[in-house]
């Protein structure tokens, strides 16, 4: 399930990924991530990854079309979560990312709060 946080403003979309991730989540965040896309040149992209119990196969369709369609143009990526496979594919993903893609372990969440209002 995705939570959008409330420090989702302006450029910055930022939400929280825990539980079942269903195509009605990408429901929520596909209009917010349209409309930042039109109001602003660049965005920022703030997320944290809690344990993640599946993803149905219609969500993981939905996540690679936003990822490949607006994933351009983003000046800064957070992303916090355990180490692991989290902090590997984040590292993978820096190469197709205009801006900077950042990993910050779960207890460094106020610290990667700060990294993206910078």
């Amino acid at each position: 399930m995705f939570e959008i946080l409330d420090i989702t403003k302006d450029n910055l979309i930022a939400f929280k990924v825990r539980g079942k991730v269903e195509k009605k989540d990408y429901d929520k965040l596909t209009p917010l991530l349209e409309k930042t896309e039109r109001e602003f040149d660049t965005r920022k992209l703030y997320f944290e990854i809690e344990e993640i119990e599946g993803i149905e196969p219609s969500a993981l369709w939905e996540d690679f079309k936003i990822y490949f369609k607006h994933i351009k143009n983003f000046d800064k990526i957070a992303v916090v979560g355990k180490g692991g496979v989290v902090e590997k594919l984040t590292n993978l993903t820096g190469p197709f990312v205009s801006g900077e893609i950042k990993f910050f372990e779960v207890g460094e969440a106020v610290i990667a709060r700060k990294w993206i209002d910078e």
